[in-house]
This record gives structure tokens, sequence and C-alpha cells, in this order.
């Protein structure tokens, strides 16, 4: 018994040292492939992990038929394991807002009993714009409904919508369009995209999420260039 005591508290104190592990979980513009995923990766240290586990054209629902949410349920099992959740790109094509709320609310509980740390994201902003200095983007009704869930389930939050657009509204359509995955695509990410919006969700989780504070690489240089709207 004595034996199983030490044992037990010895295990206590290695899980209460671990690194803290990151999972990334959303659509296409968290995408390695043409999202902030991999920028925000890039500007992390010392973490047992960063993967990205978003996937294409998902929304709430549909991503838990993929092969990342069996990934998902595994990797929470190991403790200390963060969970960003971001989606509302594809949902907003095909649900109501409250059924969104509804679809996000019981996909958080999931990872959340899975046992990982949810933390919710509103959503990557489109390049669109009204004119020159503002952005025309219609995913705030979807983003407010992410907030709503955050605050109901007492789950920090990365306002990801307001402080996207922010940068963008200084920027200008112009310059903004050096983000585009493809030409006249202004949804997803290019290389220096990703850099950039990966830097705000990064300085995000500097501010909103202590625990991972640590775990944040600065970049004073990029953060300023974001904070005055210039590349």
């Amino acid at each position: 018994m004595r034996a199983a005591g030490v044992a037990f508290v010895v295990g206590m104190i290695v899980s209460a040292m671990a690194a803290p592990g990151i999972l990334l979980i959303g659509d296409s513009t968290v995408t390695t492939e043409k999202g902030w995923g991999p920028g925000f990766c890039a500007d992390t240290k010392g973490l047992a992990q960063c993967t990205n586990l978003a996937s294409s054209g998902k929304t709430t629902v549909t991503w838990q038929a993929q092969t990342q949410y069996k990934t998902m349920l595994t990797s929470c099992k190991t403790a200390n394991t963060y969970a960003l959740i971001q989606f509302g790109h594809n949902d907003q094509k095909v649900m109501s807002t409250n059924q969104f709320a509804a679809n996000l609310t019981s996909l958080t509980n999931i990872i959340k009993n899975a046992g990982c740390s949810p933390v919710l994201m509103t959503s990557l902003a489109r390049r669109t714009f009204s004119n020159e200095h503002v952005t025309s983007d219609s995913l705030g009704p979807y983003s407010a409904q992410t907030i709503n869930v955050a605050s109901k389930l007492g789950l920090p939050l990365l306002p990801l919508l307001a402080d996207a657009r922010a940068y963008l509204d200084k920027l200008g359509k112009t310059d903004a369009m050096q983000f585009n995955y493809e030409a006249d695509d202004t949804t997803h990410l290019n290389a220096l995209g990703a850099e950039y919006f990966g830097r705000i969700v990064a300085d995000e989780i500097k501010s909103k999420v202590s625990s991972l504070s640590a775990y944040v690489v600065a970049d004073s240089a990029l953060s300023a260039k974001i904070v005055a709207g210039t590349l």
C-alpha cells in the first residue's frame, strides 16, 4: 500500500509538471494546407504537441465523422491537453445560429469529457470589403453564438473574428489580398497569411489563456505590425 501511495504521488507530480499540448480543431481556415494553424504552431515552444486536426469543409457536426475526431478522443486522454475549437464558416451555410450554438455546445462538451481543456474561438474573418478599409463579413451572428457558448460553459474565448477584422480594416483591401491562398480566394490563407493570422492567435493565447502564455514565442516586430495595420 505504501509503495502504491508513493507511486501515486510521483505520478501526480509528473502529471502536474508535464508540458501542455494543443490540438487545433476546426474547418479549412485552420488547416495546415490553407489556414492559420501552421503559423500558430510555429509561434509556440516547449509544448508536448501542437497537432492540427482541422478538416476542410467541415461543420460542428460533420467534423465528428472524420478520422481527426477519433484522434482527438485518444489525444485528450493525455493530461494537460488543450483543444482550440473554431467553426462557423461552413456551419453558416447549412444551419441557423441557434442550431450552431447547440451543436457547438455538444461538441465542446464531448471534447471536454474526453479529457481536453476546450478553448473556443470565433471564426477567421473573410477578406471581403465594402470599401478599402471596412471589411464586410457575415460571420458576426455565428461568432456571437460562439461567444455566448463560451460564456455559458465558463471557457476561455479567443476573439479571432474581431481581432482579424480590426487588423484587416487598418491594412486595407489592396494589401489584404496578399494573404489569399489563390488569387480570388479571400477566405483561405497562403504562407504569409498563416504567419500573420497565426500570430494573432498566438497573441490572443498569451493574453487570454494564462496557463499557455509561457509557451508562446514572442515576436514583437510582427505583433507591432498587426497592431499598426501594416505588412
